[in-house]
């Protein structure tokens, strides 16, 4: 009998996963994956709140109060989320949540395709984004969903606030020099 272990993994899975988790393709998934979440976040901002509201209620899943509640918070988590994703500060814990937020987008549409909810344009990113069915929006989201992976995996990167002492690894850090 030989000592060698056999992976069950295929070899191009595992070349693809490493080559995924290089500094540099964080660094590029950081600033794609927070873009789209600060462009969608400002795009609703900068609209009045009463349309915001509107293209909440078009889905028909919420009751009232949560959509005008959705309406209040929904921008300014995409933002703060997005930004903080963006130039690497607790990058894990944002991520999360923007996964977080991408399987709860994605779990609507599933229902509006399901219900067979008419929605011409999800309001994603306010008047700013081209109008996408919710079939264009769950395709999206599942793939930005993917992309989170490697972020996860790798858990910090030179080019993040995270490695300058800020974020999640320094709090840790100076946690550890009080005792």
């Amino acid at each position: 009998m030989s000592s060698v272990q056999v992976s069950k993994t295929p070899a191009w899975w595992r070349q693809c996963w490493h080559g995924c988790t290089r500094p540099w393709v964080a660094v590029l998934l950081r600033v794609l994956l927070g873009g789209v979440f600060i462009f969608a976040g400002f795009s609703k901002i900068l609209i009045p709140y009463a349309e915001v509201v509107a293209r909440i209620q078009q889905y028909q899943v919420l009751p009232g109060w949560l959509v005008t509640l959705a309406a209040l918070v929904l921008p300014w988590l995409e933002v703060a989320s997005g930004t903080a994703l963006l130039v690497g500060f607790y990058t894990t814990p944002a991520a999360w949540l923007i996964g977080g937020q991408l399987c709860c987008f994605s779990a609507l549409m599933v229902v509006v395709l399901l219900a067979g909810i008419p929605i011409e344009d999800c309001g994603c990113f306010g008047n700013l984004g081209l109008p996408e069915t919710p079939f264009q929006v769950l395709v999206r989201d599942l793939v930005m969903l993917a992309l989170l992976g490697p972020l996860l995996a790798r858990q910090r990167d030179v080019l993040g606030l995270d490695a300058w002492g800020g974020g999640e690894e320094g709090v840790r850090e100076r946690a550890g020099e009080g005792e």
